[in-house]
């Protein structure tokens, strides 16, 4: 497929829009990914692969990829397994998606390997943490309301130590979620998608992930994922580090424009070395 080549309406800069299909172990996976003006293999910008949450798409992102390809940061947007237009059921395997669409991104000419972050939502923040510490080469994160450890959850309250109660009861909550939303849509295998959850020590990885800036923004009025669930990861990760929280609910950091400004901001910020986003 060849890129067709779009105007940016918050930069009038010209941006190319290049779809995508990679292969993620024996499924086929859909994206976009956004150069920026001037983008070559004699110009090499950063790159930036972004990960949304249970029940979105790629679409969920478009606005902040957007705003982040104006800024001379070419962007990498993909549907995981079992959404959009992608192949296969959600079956757990979120973090190895991550890896295969950063692998993607990285292989593209025009990307500037030393400059490369990840950026995630919900589930997608959670899985994005994940790969970060199956690469080790990221030098930006930055996690939208990031679920906290399914073991630290059960801890602070010792009436779920039942497991498969408990189990049954987060499928449960994902279940109605997903119909009273009739825009989230997702293709589940629910018992190795939930078997996969306990796997996701997102403290181990952060402690050990030195030299990568990380950014966590929380929403107080978000009953999915509370700050305070996440804390524990955040207290144990490794500087650089920096958490936002704002008034919100879960989705507020994705569809409030100043809310996104703002870790949009620090994010290119990061990735340009300190350089203010002048949005």
């Amino acid at each position: 497929m060849y890129p067709t080549t779009l105007i940016n309406a918050t930069s009038n800069l010209e941006i190319q829009e290049k779809p995508i299909a990679f292969g993620s172990h024996g499924l086929i996976l859909t994206g976009m990914i956004l150069l920026p003006a001037g983008a070559s293999k004699h110009n090499r910008v950063p790159g930036v692969v972004f990960c949304h949450g249970y029940g979105n798409d790629q679409a969920a992102f478009d606005i902040s990829a957007r705003i982040l390809a104006a800024e001379g940061i070419a962007t990498l947007v993909f549907d995981f397994r079992g959404h959009g237009n992608s192949e296969g059921l959600l079956d757990g395997q979120m973090v190895e998606d991550v890896v295969d669409a950063w692998n993607f991104l990285h292989d593209q000419p025009e990307i500037d390997h030393k400059r490369m972050g990840l950026i995630g939502h919900s589930m997608g923040a959670m899985s994005a943490i994940m790969a970060a510490g199956k690469l080790k080469k990221a030098s930006m994160l930055v996690g939208l309301a990031c679920p906290g450890e399914v073991h630290h959850a059960i801890a602070s309250h010792p009436e779920h130590i039942a497991y498969p109660w408990f189990r049954r009861l987060i499928e449960y909550i994902f279940r109605l979620c997903t119909h009273f939303n009739k825009d989230m849509k997702a293709r589940v295998d629910w018992k190795k998608f939930l078997d996969s959850w306990p796997r996701m020590k997102t403290s181990k990885v952060l402690a050990d992930l030195e030299g990568c800036s990380k950014l966590f923004v929380f929403c107080l009025s978000d009953p999915a994922t509370p700050y305070n669930r996440f804390l524990y990861s955040y207290v144990v990760a490794s500087e650089p580090k920096q958490v936002m929280v704002f008034t919100g609910n879960h989705n507020t950091p994705l569809e409030n424009e100043q809310l996104r400004t703002q870790w949009t901001k620090w994010a290119i910020g990061a990735l340009h070395g300190g350089r203010d986003y002048k949005g």
